[in-house]
């Protein structure tokens, strides 16, 4: 089981945790009938059932072995669903037996439940060949469902000592504890304002023989949102959802933050590679019209990772961006018809980069870089950039972009690879040399040409844009 496949395994469990097993608050209930039953085991069966993503063979599913029955217990339902597998995507099963919760109804249509997964849980891989099981310490689990069983709108979630011990030839995972919880502080018309918050403690992933492969310390994302649209933009869509009719304005503003401490592991040729800090910041304004506001703050410190056999690699042991885009036209993509997009991925998003920056081009937005910094040891990279999107310009925009590059003027080309630190290396052997490096501007003219310090690059531009 790979380190991906374990990791992916904890993020399934952590939507096992968000989306079958749910618990309510301080709803009114409504009355309990033997019809009201009927209905929720019909609609839980209908879309617990539905893949999470219809689009991929491969998405996330759960499957029963019978099918959901619900029957009245006092206040509430008791609601079953025999055994249950959640599919993982990539062949690997978890076994959640049979999953019994009470769920009850309110007086405005909503589910709320209570319930418990099982401990442990046996994990089997294609071949139907168990290779390991999860184990909970503990779990406390208070959710709520949307009246159409498509959407999970509020949750407190949490559980401790998870630990997925593995049979001979597979590796192990631990976690100390996993937090899921989004609570609405208002609710208006179908909009949702309130904290979401994802928090992982003290990962640790290990090699089948024991070698400790993948370390995190803390890892946490944490969002404000305010007037968010549960069926335009759902949390939590149980079952890949239905078309939720118009498209509109998702949110209106939105604050979130996202941070790792202490994350260490080794990529695809088994290098390792560690991570001291790293914190970004995202602030959405206004995003319910077409001049909204959004500034991105990023920040990491700490970061080792050794470069390929024979090719220079300087990664940045620390960066910092900061930058701005303003007249967004939220709107105007919120609405716009992404249902007519290609099937394919590549042409998908070809699709929606050529449409989403047609919009910025027609909304004049503007896009400010005021800080731009990556240090190496022996490189950097620091600029700022002034740029407006422009519909009329062949190259989509205009204006200027700054830079300051140094410590690639040693390297031979044949050692930088290919893609961005190709493109680095040409573009640095025509800057401006000064005692710290070599300075560039870029200067993004009405009529589709590029200088650089003066001189046309528009034909060097256009080869680089074309790089894998």
């Amino acid at each position: 089981m790979p380190v991906r496949t374990r990791i992916a395994a904890l993020s399934m469990i952590s939507l096992a945790l968000t989306s079958l097993v749910l618990l309510g608050g301080t709803a009114l209930a409504a009355p309990v009938t033997r019809e009201g039953a009927a209905t929720l085991a019909r609609v839980a069966e209908q879309q617990l059932t539905k893949p999470a993503n219809p689009h991929k063979s491969d998405s996330l599913r759960l499957t029963l072995n019978g099918h959901a029955s619900a029957v009245p217990e006092g206040d509430h339902y008791r609601l079953s669903l025999p055994g249950a597998q959640l599919h993982l995507g990539d062949d690997t099963v978890l076994d959640l037996e049979t999953l019994v919760l009470a769920v009850t109804p309110t007086a405005d249509g909503h589910w709320d439940a209570t319930g418990a997964l099982p401990s442990p849980m046996g994990v089997f891989d294609g071949q139907g060949m168990r290779i390991g099981e999860v184990r909970l310490g503990s779990q406390s689990l208070h959710a709520r469902w949307t009246p159409d069983f498509q959407t999970v709108d509020l949750l407190d979630a949490k559980a401790g000592d998870i630990r997925f011990v593995p049979r001979p030839g597979h590796g192990a995972m631990q976690m100390d504890n996993l937090t899921v919880r989004f609570m609405p502080e208002a609710e208006a018309r179908g909009r949702w304002s309130g904290p979401v918050r994802v928090e992982v403690n003290k990962l640790l992933t290990k090699t089948p023989d024991g070698a400790e492969e993948t370390r995190l310390l803390r890892g946490l994302l944490a969002i404000d949102l305010t007037d968010f649209d549960m069926a335009q933009g759902a949390l939590l869509r149980v079952g890949g959802g239905t078309d939720p009719g118009p498209a509109g304005a998702v949110l209106s503003r939105m604050k979130g933050s996202f941070s790792l401490d202490g994350y260490a592991s080794h990529d695809d040729e088994g290098r390792p590679y560690s991570l001291k800090t790293l914190t970004a910041s995202v602030t959405a304004d206004s995003m319910d019209g077409d001049h909204g506001i959004l500034s991105l703050d990023y920040s990491h410190r700490g970061l080792s990772k050794p470069g390929a056999p024979g090719q220079a690699d300087p990664i940045p042991t620390q960066g910092d961006l900061h930058l701005k885009i303003t007249n967004l036209p939220a709107r105007t993509l919120a609405e716009a018809d992404w249902n007519t997009l290609p099937a394919d991925e590549k042409h998908r998003n070809r699709a929606i980069k050529e449409r989403t920056l047609a919009a910025l081009g027609e909304a004049g937005s503007h896009l400010t870089i005021d800080k731009l910094d990556f240090q190496a040891p022996d490189a950097a990279l620091v600029g700022n950039a002034a740029l407006v999107f422009d519909a009329s310009n062949p190259r989509g925009l205009t204006g200027t972009l700054s830079l300051l590059m140094r410590g690639l003027d040693h390297l031979p080309a044949n050692s930088v690879g290919n893609g961005p630190m190709l493109g680095f290396f040409a573009l640095q052997s025509l800057g401006a040399p000064d005692e710290k490096g070599r300075r560039f501007s870029l200067d993004f003219r009405p009529d589709g040409h590029v200088k650089l310090n003066g001189s046309d690059v528009t034909l060097l531009m256009t080869g680089l844009a074309k790089l894998p």
